[in-house]
């Protein structure tokens, strides 16, 4: 199927991922844990090792370069995260991401309290060149993934092009 010189422009265009889960503890308790690289490397177990990651919780401008290896079938090495802002009082945390073949994941985590319980919003911006489309479908499986092992009490998920 020939896609034509614009939709092809389209499928390389950077997307957008967001995925919102919801939770029974507090807001301030399932920060805390996002806030632990520990709890990240528990949530990807069976799906990505960590090779690199410090035992230490995420601090505000400190730049983390990891290898991690998925499904035990292949690594990615030289992952690149660059945490440019953690605010713990409004619970939003904000990395700049790259990794080779990827120019950009830029990821945005914010808890909140909603209607009694915890709404945890993860929004992905996405460039990698013409594997873009792949990438992000592969993010929106892989946090979608993530909560379900967190044991989410509901996930939604949307993919955009921006």
């Amino acid at each position: 199927m020939a896609v034509g010189i614009f939709g092809f422009f389209k499928m390389r265009s950077p997307r957008v991922v967001k995925v919102v889960a919801t939770y029974e503890e507090s807001a301030d308790q399932v920060f805390e844990g996002a806030l632990r690289f520990s709890e990240m490397m528990e949530a990807m177990s069976g799906l990505a090792v960590y090779k690199g990651l410090p035992d230490e919780a995420v601090q505000e401008g400190a730049t983390y370069v990891v290898d991690v290896t998925f499904w035990k079938l292949f690594t990615v090495k030289g992952h690149t995260m660059h945490i440019e802002l953690l605010d713990r009082s409004g619970r939003v945390l904000q990395s700049r991401e790259h990794a080779p073949g990827i120019r950009r994941w830029d990821h945005t985590l914010s808890v909140q309290p909603r209607d009694g319980r915890t709404e945890w919003r993860d929004t992905v911006f996405i460039d990698a060149g013409w594997r873009t489309p792949f990438i992000a479908r592969f993010a929106t499986y892989l946090y979608r993934r993530r909560h379900k092992h967190r044991q989410a009490l509901s996930i939604t998920s949307d993919l955009r092009h921006v």
